[in-house]
């Protein structure tokens, strides 16, 4: 198969999904082929009614069968796999056995089969370091000079690139979509992150009419802007404001009237260096875990914002609507008493360059599973075939 000229573009998700949303006609592409869904269309397939992204996948379904046999259907060019490989690694995923693998393929003797998989497996392995190789060396050739350094990185232009593609009717705008990018979703969070007014203490429905003005999915934003610590929020989620890391300091009490900030006695030079040192101080990142006291399961969670993450959690949990229903269940059925939220490990955030903050906490969540293996019986985590 031809590959799909999207195909290129596309990031490693958007690969394994098989469709990708193309900012420029706003529509949902197929990347085996030339069929698109636009949003707001409700589309009749089979003997059901689809919106734009579902029909994209009933779609790759009826066509393609999977984003993988999609995948592999490309020529030897975009996946550098021999036509046997191609065949096996379809076999494998389909579950059949080495021995009925072996009788039905020429390709020899069961142990030939088990050192193919072998072979794929040190490929990924290669894959994998090849990839963290060409993102390093993207990284290393668009870093700023430290003299030209920004509050993006230095890389002010690719910001405001990012900024009008995503905010087409100008920052007070909605969004035209939300990108799956960890880097666009930050300079977009820290741009949403300015509607807030400093020092005002909003609710929950204050939250929600400002952010449905700017994208449909409220919910998803106020939950960013909470993880990455652009705002912070009370333990029962009665209040929430704009925090340091939206460049502003939450204080915590109601902003001073202005006879208040009369009476009040001029701020010391040390209070200000303080005060001044912990806006430019990052929050704490790295990997906290949630540990069941009574049967030892563990969670392990990434954060660019410890605090405001396991907050966010913490509240996931109060309300019956962790993501994760294994450790929700266990929280309905013996209590917040028998949890625990622990640090594991962090990151000094000056080691790294800001953009390379989310891959330094994801290479340190990966040595903590690896350490603590948290799956079936130990943990809330699936182990990864």
């Amino acid at each position: 198969m031809k590959a799909n000229t999207h195909i290129k573009d596309a990031t490693i998700q958007e690969l394994q999904q098989g469709y990708i949303f193309v900012e420029l006609d706003q529509r949902f592409a197929c990347l085996g082929c030339h069929f698109r869904t636009e949003p707001g269309r409700i589309y009749p397939l089979g003997d059901g009614l689809f919106d734009a992204e579902a029909a994209m996948r009933a779609h790759i379904r009826e066509h393609h069968q999977s984003p993988l046999h999609m995948l592999l259907a490309l020529d030897k060019r975009w996946t550098g796999l021999s036509e046997l490989q191609t065949r096996l690694i379809s076999l494998f995923t389909a579950g059949i056995s080495d021995s009925e693998i072996a009788a039905t393929v020429n390709a020899g003797s069961i142990s030939t089969i088990r050192n193919h998989r072998f072979l794929l497996r040190e490929k990924q392995k290669q894959a994998k370091v090849f990839l963290a190789i060409a993102e390093l060396m993207e990284m290393k050739s668009t870093q700023p000079s430290p003299a030209g350094a920004g509050t993006d990185g230095g890389n002010g232009t690719e910001a405001r690139k990012i900024l009008s593609t995503y905010f087409p009717q100008g920052m007070n705008g909605p969004l035209s979509t939300f990108p799956t990018r960890e880097k666009r979703r930050l300079i977009l969070l820290r741009q949403i992150s300015t509607r807030f007014t400093p020092g005002r203490r909003y609710t929950e429905p204050e939250v929600n009419s400002i952010l449905n003005a700017i994208y449909h999915d409220h919910v998803l934003l106020r939950r960013l802007l909470i993880d990455y610590g652009f705002l912070a929020r009370r333990a029962d989620g009665s209040e929430y404001w704009r925090t340091n890391g939206g460049e502003e300091t939450p204080s915590e009490t109601s902003p001073a009237s202005p006879a208040d900030e009369s009476e009040e006695e001029p701020m010391n030079e040390r209070k200000k260096e303080l005060i001044r040192q912990y806006k430019e101080t990052p929050p704490p990142m790295g990997v906290f875990q949630i540990k069941n006291t009574v049967n030892g399961k563990l969670l392990l969670v990434k954060a660019l914002n410890i605090p405001g993450i396991m907050n966010g959690r913490l509240m996931e949990l109060r309300r019956g609507g962790h993501r994760n229903h294994e450790l929700q269940a266990d929280w309905n059925k013996y209590g917040e008493d028998a949890f625990v939220f622990e640090t594991l490990a962090t990151i000094k955030p000056a080691d790294y360059p800001p953009e390379q903050w989310p891959s330094a906490v994801a290479e340190l969540l990966k040595l903590w599973l690896e350490q603590l293996q948290p799956y079936g019986e130990a943990g809330y985590h699936r182990q990864k075939q």
